[in-house]
């Protein structure tokens, strides 16, 4: 009662909004869009090309692609960004109940986790595959006692199926197995070296699958050529151990109370009994939670990944009932369940207004024809009307490839199974965010040379260099404020409180 309770109440939030705007959330919605229509799509045609190459990065495309033939897109992706948001606590209840044979109120808590700041970033591609890494290792340890040869038979195209979902994912499954297998093998007893080294080898076998892919993927470019890392900022590395209870909208209050449980919750392991297999496993997660840097090999954010699966670890480590007396119990359940409705009621907020600015946005781009190729600009920083930072509102417009199938420079290619056409290249870059109102006067003035395009920040290409020869329309999003002067070769067409749309002459 008390899980089917706690589900539908952290649902609200989602149920209640027709398009969830969280981060990247919609570009992968529209990539997914094109991948599945583009057959009956002139219009994609002229620019996307389906190459179904194997990536590690399938955690959304199948799952909602599948749920699209019956249903819409848009209600595909808001279920899919539900089973996102109840993911950690069903991990951490299963992982309880593979260590301790029984499932308990503790995983209630992951219910908290549900909102934090990878989902706010549109990160459901991996936060869905992060609770799949979640639910495999405890699937590892409750066979313990199968014969080598069925477990590594088994978790073997087990381990590949979760790269493939997402290789973030089962890189943190690798740690949490490593570790595990490490310390068992270190333990004092009765094996044999011999024993030892078997069961290492049984429990590495499942890297051999996801070793081939990411050769193959990194191998082929599919990644990029330049291969950047970096450790990031000291702003960074707090912002991402604080991921796991950050979201964006909600009161300090709520944030101040979620920390204080995640704090105290750590402090607390000696009278909340956690399972001692699990031990190695969560203290692997945390440290390289603390040394993982910002960018790895061209990966962004790969700092924000591991906070979360060591909270989901820790709370399925928990015994079903520990050592804690009725009265403290009573009294930490009356807190969480507070802090609870007020992150429930924070998002709801945010997330409501988000889909009021997404509404405007969809009635806007019914003024495009189908097929137009647009170049997306983001206007004044300090507009009123911003409702979250660019980080959660930066792929709004890409509501106009799915409504209307228009290309948009910003959508996630190349190292998905959706490739652009040649002639599409130069208008395109991948991971970039909309231009700038400089950037805009910079393309404008500025021809498009013949050849390669240079390039800026990390690894992305000037893609709107010459841009009057390269689009149709320019939508920029002001929320409220003056965009100021523009180019004399755009004319306005349709226009809300959200975005303007410019007709391009050239």
């Amino acid at each position: 009662m008390l899980y089917a309770l706690g589900a539908a109440l952290v649902l609200v939030p989602i149920f209640l909004v027709r398009v969830p705007c969280l981060g990247d959330y919609l570009n992968h919605l529209a990539r997914i869009h094109v991948l599945t229509t583009i057959g009956g799509s002139p219009a994609l045609r002229k620019f996307y090309d389906p190459h179904w190459q194997i990536v590690p990065y399938f955690g959304m495309d199948v799952p909602v692609a599948l749920l699209a033939q019956f249903m819409g897109i848009y209600t595909a992706g808001r279920i899919f960004v539900a089973a996102c948001v109840l993911m950690p606590a069903a991990a951490a209840a299963s992982l309880q109940l593979a260590v301790h044979r029984r499932v308990g109120a503790m995983p209630l808590l992951g219910l908290a986790l549900g909102y934090n700041f990878v989902l706010a970033l549109g990160f459901l591609n991996y936060l869905f595959s992060a609770g799949l890494a979640v639910m495999l290792f405890a699937a590892w340890l409750a066979t313990d006692g199968w014969a080598r040869w069925r477990r590594a038979a088994l978790f073997a195209p087990l381990a590949l199926l979760l790269d493939l979902s997402h290789i973030m994912a089962f890189a943190a499954y690798g740690i949490m197995v490593a570790a595990t297998a490490f310390w068992d093998a270190l333990r004092p007893g009765n094996r044999s070296s011999r024993e030892r080294l078997l069961d290492l080898a049984a429990a590495g076998t499942q890297a051999a699958g996801p070793a081939a892919l990411t050769l193959l993927t990194f191998g082929n470019e599919t990644f990029g050529t330049a291969k950047i890392t970096h450790f990031g900022t000291i702003q960074d590395r707090v912002g991402a151990l604080l991921s796991p209870v950050y979201f964006p909208g909600g009161s300090g209050l709520t944030l101040l109370g979620f920390i204080a449980v995640y704090v105290l919750g750590f402090f607390a392991a000696r009278p909340l009994r956690l399972a001692p297999v699990v031990k190695p496993a969560l203290l692997a997660t945390i440290v390289a939670a603390c040394v993982a840097p910002h960018m790895l090999l061209n990966i962004w954010g790969t700092d924000l990944r591991l906070p979360l699966i060591a909270a989901i670890v820790f709370l399925g480590a928990i015994a079903p009932r520990p050592r804690l007396g009725r009265p403290h119990m009573l009294a930490f359940g009356c807190a969480f369940t507070l802090l609870l409705c007020m992150r429930v009621r924070d998002a709801t907020i945010l997330l409501r207004g988000l889909d009021r600015q997404v509404a405007a946005m969809r009635q806007l781009v019914t003024a495009l024809p189908l097929g137009s190729r647009v170049l997306l600009v983001d206007g004044p920083v300090d507009a009123p009307g911003r409702l979250a930072p660019l980080g959660i509102i930066e792929h709004m417009a890409l509501v106009a490839t799915i409504d209307r199938d228009a290309f948009m420079p910003t959508l996630f290619v190349d190292n998905t199974p959706l490739h652009l056409l040649p002639a599409m290249r130069n208008a395109s870059s991948p991971a970039v965010n909309p231009l700038t109102l400089d950037q805009l006067w910079d393309g404008y003035r500025r021809r498009a040379p013949v050849g390669k395009l240079p390039t800026y920040r990390e690894g992305g290409q000037m893609y709107w260099l010459g841009w009057p020869q390269k689009f149709d329309f320019v939508l920029l999003t002001h929320f409220g404020a003056s965009p100021g002067p523009l180019p004399p070769d755009l004319h306005q067409v349709a226009g809300n409180g959200v975005a303007n749309l410019y007709r391009i002459s050239n």
